[in-house]
């Protein structure tokens, strides 16, 4: 396994000093979340390639930050039911809360 991201997936970590991503020490979930949220086809081939498909599901399963769309269709592409995928747990706020009233 590579230590850095590639290049062309800097724009996705737009929050983050992309140069101290380091695949060895940074959790994976956390990429892996931010790959299904917003990766591209070339995105989620080195996803892919990086990744086992184990981990990919348990970030389905743990993480609360991804969209109800990428929970929706990564959830169908891993032919996962709705209640194993946190985002559709009940408690989880569906759908987010309104900061302002207009």
């Amino acid at each position: 396994m590579q230590k850095r991201l590639p290049i062309f997936l800097e724009h996705y970590f737009w929050d983050v000093d992309f140069n101290k991503i380091d695949l060895k020490k940074t959790h994976p979930n956390y990429i892996i979340e931010r790959i299904l949220n917003f990766g591209n086809e070339r995105a989620t081939k080195w996803l892919f390639r990086n990744f086992d498909e184990e981990i990919i599901k348990q970030t389905l399963r743990d993480r609360r930050g991804l969209s109800k769309r990428a929970a929706t269709y990564w959830g169908k592409f891993f032919k996962m039911p709705k209640r194993e995928i946190m985002y559709f747990k009940k408690g989880f706020p569906n759908p987010p809360m309104r900061l302002w009233p207009y």
